[in-house]
């Protein structure tokens, strides 16, 4: 495994396999390890088929692994699983609710399931409800529920016991722009307070948005563990950079001048203004500004190109699809 995460996290994750079928059957897993720090909102990725599915399953105590240990808290998902089902809130991709039950009897239903007594439960059901932006259709049945409306609920329900791991499978699947910022917001929040949260999901950008560090999984196994800033580091270790230029009255005489500078091995005119592009360690810029403002041109700003999660995804994963 790559990376430099603290080794004693909320999950610790070594050596994972996970076989469908007798002998020789399907290998879902094959030798998974990471680790997630506690207070973290870590981001989990991979193709379709990777294994993400089966490695939620398995630290939700759905499944139980054919090798390898897996801990929570502290806690093995496979000799301990109460513990950890007391320490974890899962959202699940698509949750089946009982349509004629208004929200508030749903939460109410489902928190007997973790001995919340009655009273409590209600308060709890009721604070959730407006904490997740559905406090108003609270006493509504659930299959008036708008789709946002339904994951807004997912979501209640997986804080019903207050829990200090929360592990989300596409909160934000077929939200619009909105409800996708609102989740985004909810996810802050709730790591503001303290929860620990292990987030999958095919939104990269939604990832890169909301996450410091990454686990990308294909074809079983964990090709990358690590921030997000370091992965980008190593996988641009050795690459050209593209210095982005917004200016006005580039002249060919300007360009001349940029190309002709050391380091530079082309430059290519765009809309805003020029990309440059540096032999990876040269710190061309200053001396790029320098020729363009000499060449007459007025520069507004340059930048160096930073690899998105994007770029890194479909490297490490060779082009897999989401």
């Amino acid at each position: 495994m790559d990376g430099d995460f603290v080794p004693l996290g909320v999950i610790e994750v070594e050596g994972l396999v996970k076989v469908y079928g007798r002998k020789g059957g399907t290998r879902a897993l094959n030798g998974v390890s990471f680790s997630v720090p506690k207070g973290d909102i870590f981001g989990f990725l991979g193709p379709n088929g990777a294994g993400k599915t089966t490695t939620i399953r398995i630290l939700s105590t759905v499944l139980s692994p054919t090798n390898g240990t897996v801990r929570i808290a502290g806690h093995d998902v496979h000799e301990d699983p109460m513990a950890v089902k007391e320490r974890i809130g899962v959202m699940p991709d698509e949750v089946s609710f009982y349509p004629t039950l208004t929200g508030l009897a749903h939460l109410q239903y489902y928190a007997s399931f973790h001995g919340i007594p009655r009273a409590a439960a209600k308060r709890r059901a009721v604070d959730l409800l407006g904490q997740v932006g559905i406090g108003d259709v609270a006493r509504k049945k659930v299959k008036t529920y708008s789709h946002g409306m339904k994951k807004r609920l997912a979501l209640a329900q997986s804080l019903l016991h207050d829990p200090e791991l929360l592990i989300m499978d596409e909160p934000a699947s077929g939200l619009d722009p909105q409800g996708m910022r609102y989740f985004r917001d909810l996810i802050r929040f709730l790591n503001g307070k303290g929860k620990t949260v292990f987030l999958s999901s095919h939104l990269l950008s939604e990832v890169e948005q909301l996450c410091e560090h990454v686990g990308i999984i294909d074809r079983g196994r964990i090709v990358a563990a690590d921030s997000i800033a370091n992965l980008s580091s190593k996988m641009s270790a050795g690459a050209p950079i593209v210095l982005h230029v917004t200016a006005e009255g580039i002249t060919d005489e300007a360009i001349a001048a940029v190309t002709s500078l050391p380091g530079v091995t082309g430059a290519t005119r765009t809309a805003n203004g020029l990309d440059v592009t540096v032999q990876s360690g040269t710190d061309a810029g200053p001396d790029v500004s320098k020729a363009l403002v000499l060449a007459g041109a007025r520069l507004k700003e340059l930048k160096a190109s930073e690899r998105s999660l994007e770029d890194l995804f479909f490297a490490l994963t060779k082009g897999g699809r989401v």
